[in-house]
């Protein structure tokens, strides 16, 4: 019940990628405060905390290399609203965000080899993803 807020904010976030290939700065802050206070009231501030430092460190280890990735290749590789949807969803569950964010690039790309298409908006792949591990790690 405490995680409604944070679900309804990623959904949407996937929805307005797909429409308009951007993940809006407020939007990206809603879902990371719903996914703090969500596992704040579930678990304590104790797992709060270390998963939102987990999270900080996925992000800054993912934005370092994409912005190594741009400088030395030219050409950009994934966006920034991919890496703020990521820092969301480690805050809610740190090994469930990166698990989700690698199968969602392994099916990005086999969508982009299918389509013909040079690039497509990730969130739209990493969110159903990430709701079925979450899913399926409630029910185990």
């Amino acid at each position: 019940m405490v995680y409604i807020p944070f679900w309804i904010c990623v959904f949407a976030g996937a929805v307005v990628d797909a429409r308009e290939r951007r993940f809006p700065n407020e939007l990206a802050g809603a879902c990371a405060v719903a996914a703090f206070a969500g596992v704040w009231l579930d678990l304590g501030l104790n797992t709060t905390l270390d998963h939102a430092g987990l999270a900080v460190i996925v992000y800054l280890a993912l934005v370092l290399t994409e912005s190594l990735w741009r400088r030395l290749r030219q050409i950009p590789g994934i966006g920034m609203g991919d890496a703020k949807a990521l820092f969301a969803l480690c805050t809610l569950d740190p090994m469930g965000g990166i698990v989700a964010f690698a199968a969602a690039l392994l099916v990005l790309a086999l969508s982009c080899l299918i389509t013909k298409s040079r690039s497509l908006p990730l969130l739209p792949f990493l969110v159903p993803i990430f709701a079925i591990i979450e899913v399926v790690g409630c029910t185990l």
